[in-house]
C-alpha cells in the first residue's frame, strides 16, 4: 500500500491497480491536481485499507488477481460504511456487457482505456461535488437495458443514475467529435490519393524526359495547397534547373540561389536520404512570408540525381500525411525519369548491337572465303590446336608441324633438336631410334600415350606422345602422324598435391576428413597431429562421428553454427570445448569446409582443429587483469564503473539509494619515496585487506590506482549507517601496519556522496566523492567529509586557475623576482635566487597557489624550462653590464629532475645564453633526492661535469641520512626558514642550526641561511659561522629593474653585531 502526500484540495483518492506502471501514471496525474493518493495492488488490499481510511473516490481496474474490480465494487456497495463512496471502473475492456456488468455491481462510472485525462478529472470532481446529495438520497430507480437481445435491469439511486446518463451523454459527444475529425482526415486522404493517381497517370503517358518534367511539374499544382515547385537535376556533378511552376518563380531567382540552400548542403555532406524541410529558403524570399518548402531527393539507383522542391500556399508546413504523399510523389517522379533514361539507353544499345551484328556478318563472309581453301583450313586448325602435331612421310621427311609443336620443342624452323630427334623445314629426316614417330614409321604400328622427358636450356619438360601411321588412298603406307602434349603443368600439379599431403601429415593442427555421402558423416582420415592433440589413434576414430570429442558437452553455443554449416554445405567456424581420450578438457578453434566434385556435389567435409587452450587461458587472464587490480586483487576502475552503473539501474527500478566513498591515503607518497616502492606496495595490500573487513558482501571495494580506493555501499542511504561504515574504514587504515619489521602509521581522508541525490551517472558520482575527499584533506586529513554542492565551485575555480596558468605561460604573464644572497665575510652580494611570480590580471598570484597546480598538471616542466632560460639570460645581461660577478640559483621540480631531459635542458640553455656554468646553481629539495637516490646521484654528477653548482634546499625538513649526504656532490646546504625562525630564544632550534653549520664545515659545504628577517638572527648566524645570508633582513625578492638598481649600488656595509 502506497500513500502520497496531501495536496491543496486534500481529497483522498484510492487507486486499485495491479500494474505498478499504470498506477504510478494515474497517481502522478491526480497529484498534479492536488489530490492525496493511495494505491492498492488488488481488491483485497483495498478492503484492508478501507478498514482504517475513508477515501473520497475509488478508481479501480477490473482485471486483477485475488479480487477483481467487479467483486470489489459489489462488496463496497453492500457495506453501509462504504456504500456511499463513488467508484469509477477504469479498464481496457470494451465489450458493452462489461460496462453493464460494472454498473450492475454498483459502479458510479465506467471509463475505458485509453482515457482522456481531462474527462477523468472532470468525472472525479463531479462525483466528489455530488457525493453529499447522494448520501442523503433515499429514492432508488431502475433502468432496463436491452443489449444484443438480452435484458439487463440496473437499480441505483436517482442521483447515481443521473450521473450515469450525464457521463453517457458526454462520452457520446466525444465520440461524435472524433468521428467528425476522422471524416475530415478521410476526405483529405481521398483528395491526396486522387491527386497521386492523376500525377502517376500523367507521368505514365509521357515518353521523353522533357515531357515527363513538364507534365509532372504542371500536375503538381493540382495538389491541394501546392503553390510552386521547381526541379534541379545533376549531371557530371553539376546541378541545373530542369523546370519550374508557380507564380513568382523565375529561373534567375533559382539559379541565383546557387548551392546556398540547406537542401544542397545536406546533399553535399552525404546526409540526404529522405525528405527534408527547409525553413528559410533564399529562393522563396519576397514571394512567401515564411520561405518554407520541402525538398524530396530523386534517386536513380542508390545515387541522388535530382532535388524536387515544393512550397505550400502561404509558406505553411506540411503535416505527416502530406509528407508521406510527397515521398510517394518523389518516388513516382524518380521512376518515370529513370524509365525515360532507360529507354534512351536501350535505343543507343540497339544501335550499337546492330552495328556489331553487321560487322560480324562481314567477318563471317570473309571466313567463308578463307574456308574455301582446304590447305588454309588445315593450317588454321593445326595452328590453333592445344597439342603439337608432327607429320612425316614414309622416308621420315617432315611434311608438317604446327606452332604448338615448335613451342614444345622450343625450336625455330632453323633450330635442330639432337637429344631425341630433330627436324628442319627444309625436309631433313627425323632421327632417334627411341622416338615414337620413328617406331611408327618403321613398324607401321600405333604407339599411344608414351611419356617422354626432354630438356631444353636447363628446363625439363614432360611430354605425352602418340604416333600412328597413315596411308593415302591407293597406297599401303604414306607416313605417320605424331601428337605431342606438354603435361609439365599436370605433373607439377601432382607434385604439389603430394607436397600438400605431406604438409597435412606434418601440420601442427589436427585435420579431419569426413564422408558426406554416408550417414552421420563418419571420419575417413585424421592426420598425426589429431592423434597427438586428442590421444585417440586413427583406428579408434575411423568410422566414428566427431561428436566423440564433445563428451557429454553437447549444448555448446558454437556447435549450432557448425551444424548449420554442415546442413547447408557452407564453411563454418566455432570455438568449442573438447575432451581428450583421458577426459581432460581442451579448447579448440574448429573450421569446417565442404569439398565438392566437378559437378558441385559435396563429397567430403574437411575440419581443421587448432588447440587454443593456452590462448584461452591467456585470454581469461587478460579479462581478469582488465577488471581487477594486480597488486591488491580488488576490482579496478573498469569493474567499479560497471558496478556503479548496475547500482544506478537497480536504484531506478526499486527506488533505493546507495553511497559512494572515495578514500585516499595521507602521506603515502612520503612512505613510498622514503621506504621504497616495495614497502609501499606492501602497505597498499595491507590497507586493502583492512578495508575489506569493513564492507558487506554486496558492497564493492575497488582500487583506482596509486593510494586511491573507492567503496560502493549498496542499498545504504541513511547517514548513520554510512558514518559507522566509513568510521570503521578510517580506523582500519589508521591502525599500525608492520612493514619489513618497521611499524608504519598512516591515515586516510574519505569523501562520500549519495545517489541519486548527488548524481545519477558513475562519472558524476565519482567526481563528487573525489571533491569531498579533497575537502576532507583540506580540513586536516584523517577526516570524513560528505559532498556539498559548493565543492563544485571550488573545483571550477581550480580548473579556471589551471586554464589561466596555461594562458599565462603563453602570454608571458610570469615574471622572475630575484632575492640577493649576502656574504657576511666579504660584505658583498655574491648571488641571487630566481623566484617565479605570476601577474594574473591586476593581482600577483602566490607561488604557493600555482606551483602545486603546475606540478599536478605537468605544466611544471614548461615552467621550469622558462625559469632556467630567463634566469640565465638575465645573469648574462648583468654580467655584460659590468655588475659584480655573482651566481644565480634556480629551483628545479622533482618531475623535471626525473624527466630524463634535465641535463639536455641545462646544456642547451648554457650554450644559448653563453653563461659560464659555474655561475649557475641548481637547487633541489631533500625529499626529491630521497625519492630515487641512485638516479638523482647520476643526474647530479652529470650536472657537476657540466660545471653547474648544486644546492640542497630546505635541508633538515626531510629524513635523509648523513651517508646519503656524503655521497651527493652538493656545494651548498640551505637551512630551512623554520629552523632560522627559532634560532634566537630556542635552545633546541639553535642547536640544530649549529649542528648543520658544523656538518657543512666538516664536509666542506657552504651553508646558506634562508628567511633571515631580524638583526638578532643575522648576528647569531654570522657568529655561528654561516657562509651566506638570504632574507628580508637584507633584501626582499625584487623584480628585474629593482634588483639591477640594488646591485649597482654600494652594499659593502657591515651590520653591527650585538
Amino acid at each position: 500500500m502506497v500513500e502520497g502526500g496531501r495536496g491543496v484540495d486534500g481529497k483522498l483518492i484510492l487507486i486499485v491497480e495491479d500494474s505498478l506502471t499504470q498506477a504510478l501514471q494515474l497517481q502522478a496525474l491526480l497529484e498534479t491536481h492536488r489530490c492525496t493518493v493511495a494505491v492498492a495492488g488488488n481488491g483485497v488490499e483495498a478492503l484492508e485499507y478501507l478498514e482504517h481510511s475513508q477515501p473520497d473516490v475509488i478508481i479501480s481496474d477490473v482485471i486483477m488477481p485475488r479480487m477483481d474490480g467487479y467483486e470489489l465494487c459489489q462488496t463496497l456497495k453492500s457495506r453501509p460504511a462504504t456504500a456511499a463512496i463513488p467508484v469509477i471502473l477504469v479498464t481496457s475492456l470494451t465489450d458493452p456487457r462489461d460496462v453493464v456488468k460494472g454498473l450492475t455491481c454498483g459502479a458510479d462510472n465506467f471509463i475505458t482505456k485509453p482515457y482522456d485525462e481531462r474527462y477523468l478529472i472532470s468525472r472525479i470532481r463531479y462525483l466528489i461535488v455530488n457525493r453529499e446529495h447522494r448520501e442523503h438520497e433515499r429514492v432508488q430507480i431502475g433502468i432496463e437495458v436491452v443489449l444484443e437481445g438480452e435484458r439487463h435491469f440496473i437499480t441505483a439511486a436517482r442521483q447515481q443514475m443521473l450521473d450515469l446518463l450525464i457521463s453517457t451523454y458526454e462520452e457520446g459527444i466525444r465520440l461524435n467529435t472524433e468521428l467528425k475529425n476522422k471524416h475530415e482526415e478521410l476526405s483529405q486522404s481521398n483528395s491526396l490519393i486522387n491527386s497521386l493517381f492523376r500525377f502517376t497517370s500523367d507521368l505514365s503517358a509521357a515518353s521523353s524526359e522533357k515531357d515527363i518534367i513538364q507534365r509532372g511539374l504542371a500536375q503538381l499544382l493540382s495538389f491541394s495547397g501546392v503553390a510552386c515547385a521547381w526541379l534541379m537535376l545533376t549531371s557530371d556533378e553539376q546541378w541545373h534547373l530542369a523546370g519550374l511552376v508557380g507564380e513568382g518563380l523565375t529561373a534567375n531567382r533559382i539559379l541565383h540561389c546557387g548551392l546556398q540552400c540547406p537542401c544542397h548542403h545536406a546533399y553535399d555532406t552525404d546526409h540526404f536520404c529522405d525528405l527534408i524541410e527547409v525553413a528559410d529558403c533564399p529562393v522563396l524570399q519576397e514571394i512567401y512570408p515564411q520561405q518554407y518548402h520541402v525538398t524530396i531527393p530523386l534517386f536513380f539507383g542508390n545515387e541522388v540525381a535530382g532535388l524536387l522542391n515544393i512550397a505550400q500556399e502561404e509558406g505553411a508546413a506540411w503535416d505527416e500525411q502530406q509528407r508521406s504523399a510527397l515521398r510517394a510523389l518523389g518516388h513516382q517522379f524518380s521512376v518515370a525519369l529513370g524509365r525515360a533514361r532507360l529507354f534512351d539507353s536501350l535505343e543507343l544499345l540497339v544501335g550499337q548491337r546492330t552495328a556489331a551484328l553487321q560487322q560480324e556478318m562481314h567477318r563471317r563472309e570473309s571466313a567463308q572465303i578463307a574456308l574455301a581453301k582446304n590447305e588454309a583450313l588445315l593450317r588454321h586448325i593445326l595452328e590453333t590446336l592445344p597439342v603439337g602435331v608432327l607429320v612425316a612421310d614414309v622416308d621420315g621427311q617432315m611434311i608438317l608441324h604446327n606452332p604448338e609443336a615448335r613451342r614444345i620443342w622450343d625450336a625455330t624452323q632453323q633450330d635442330a633438336q639432337t637429344c631425341t630427334g630433330h627436324w628442319e623445314a627444309s625436309g631433313e629426316a627425323i632421327q632417334g631410334r627411341n622416338w615414337p614417330l620413328q617406331h611408327s614409321l618403321s613398324s607401321g604400328q600405333a604407339f599411344l600415350n608414351q611419356v617422354a622427358e626432354i630438356t631444353r636450356d636447363g628446363e625439363q619438360k614432360t611430354l605425352l606422345v602418340s604416333a600412328v601411321p597413315f596411308a593415302l588412298e591407293g597406297e599401303e603406307r604414306h607416313g605417320a602422324i605424331s601428337v605431342l602434349q606438354d603435361i609439365s603443368v599436370q605433373r607439377q600439379a601432382e607434385m604439389e598435391l603430394r607436397l600438400r599431403n605431406h604438409a597435412i601429415e606434418a601440420s601442427v593442427n589436427a585435420i579431419i576428413i569426413t564422408d558426406a555421402n554416408q550417414a552421420d558423416n563418419p571420419i575417413v582420415y585424421v592426420n598425426p597431429a589429431f592423434e597427438r592433440i586428442t590421444g585417440y589413434t586413427t583406428e579408434e576414430v575411423m568410422g566414428c562421428n566427431c561428436r566423440l570429442l564433445q563428451g557429454n558437452d553437447h549444448e555448446q553455443m558454437g556447435l549450432e553454427s557448425i551444424r548449420r554449416a554442415l546442413r547447408h554445405g557452407n564453411e563454418g567456424a566455432a570455438l568449442l570445448r573438447n575432451y581428450r581420450k583421458d577426459g581432460s578438457l581442451f579448447w579448440n578453434e574448429l573450421r569446417v569446409a565442404p569439398v565438392r566434385d566437378d559437378q558441385g556435389r559435396i563429397r567430403h567435409f574437411v575440419g581443421v582443429l587448432n588447440d587454443v587452450t593456452d590462448a584461452k587461458r591467456y585470454q581469461e587472464q587478460l579479462e581478469y587483469q582488465a577488471n581487477y587490480d594486480d597488486l591488491t586483487g580488488l576490482p579496478n576502475r573498469n569493474l567499479l564503473m560497471d558496478r556503479i552503473q548496475q547500482s544506478i539501474n537497480f536504484n531506478s527500478r526499486h527506488r533505493s539509494g546507495f553511497a559512494l566513498a572515495f578514500i585516499d591515503l595521507d602521506n603515502f607518497k612520503y612512505v613510498n619515496d622514503s621506504l621504497g616502492h616495495v614497502v609501499g606496495d606492501q602497505l597498499l595490500r595491507q590497507v586493502a585487506q583492512a578495508l575489506s573487513g569493513c564492507v558487506r558482501e554486496g558492497d564493492t571495494l575497488a582500487r583506482l590506482g596509486g593510494d586511491e580506493f573507492v567503496v560502493l555501499l549498496n542499498d545504504m542511504a541513511d547517514l548513520d549507517s554510512i558514518s559507522i561504515t566509513l568510521r570503521c574504514m578510517l580506523d582500519a587504515v589508521a591502525s599500525p601496519k608492520v612493514l619489513e619489521e618497521t611499524e608504519v602509521l598512516v591515515t586516510s581522508s574519505i569523501g562520500f556522496c549519495l545517489a541519486p541525490q548527488d548524481g545519477n551517472d558513475p562519472v558524476t558520482l565519482l567526481k563528487k566523492a573525489d571533491n569531498a575527499m579533497y575537502r576532507a584533506k583540506e580540513q586536516g586529513r584523517n577526516q570524513i567529509c560528505s559532498y556539498k554542492q559548493e565543492m563544485d565551485e571550488a573545483v571550477r575555480r581550480r580548473l579556471a586557475l589551471e586554464h589561466d596558468l596555461r594562458l599565462g605561460l603563453e602570454r608571458n604573464e610570469l615574471v622572475l623576482y630575484y632575492q640577493p644572497q649576502w656574504s657576511p665575510h666579504s660584505h658583498t652580494t655574491v648571488g641571487v635566487e630566481a623566484l617565479v611570480r605570476w601577474r594574473r590580471g591586476d593581482r600577483m598570484v602566490s607561488p604557493a597557489e600555482f606551483i602545486p597546480l603546475a606540478e599536478e598538471t605537468g605544466l611544471i616542466l614548461e615552467l621550469d624550462d622558462w625559469v632556467v632560460r630567463t634566469a640565465c639570460a638575465q645573469a648574462k645581461a648583468w654580467q655584460e653590464a659590468n655588475l659584480p660577478r655573482m651566481t644565480v640559483s634556480v629551483n628545479l621540480s622533482a618531475r623535471q629532475f626525473k624527466s630524463g631531459r634535465c641535463i639536455e635542458l641545462i646544456r642547451e640553455v648554457l650554450q644559448q645564453s653563453e653563461l659560464e656554468p659555474e655561475l649557475l646553481k641548481v637547487e633541489v629539495t631533500e625529499s626529491l633526492v630521497m625519492q630515487n637516490a641512485e638516479d638523482a646521484l647520476m643526474t647530479m654528477k652529470q650536472l657537476r661535469q657540466l660545471g653547474v653548482g648544486l644546492s640542497m634546499d630546505d635541508f633538515g625538513t626531510g629524513y635523509s641520512s648523513l651517508s646519503y649526504l656524503k655521497r651527493f656532490p652538493f656545494q651548498q646546504l640551505k637551512i630551512d626558514k623554520s629552523f632560522v625562525d627559532n634560532v634566537v630564544g630556542d635552545r633546541e632550534g639553535a642547536a640544530i642550526v649549529q649542528a648543520v653549520i658544523g656538518l657543512g664545515k666538516t664536509l666542506g659545504i657552504q651553508i646558506v641561511a634562508e628567511g633571515v628577517e631580524t638583526m638578532a638572527q643575522y648576528n647569531y648566524l654570522t657568529l655561528a659561522g654561516c657562509d651566506l645570508i638570504q632574507g628580508y633582513f637584507f633584501s626582499p625578492p625584487l623584480p628585474v629593474d629593482a634588483c639591477t638598481t640594488f646591485l649597482q649600488q654600494d652594499h659593502n656595509w657591515n651590520p653591527r653585531l650585538l
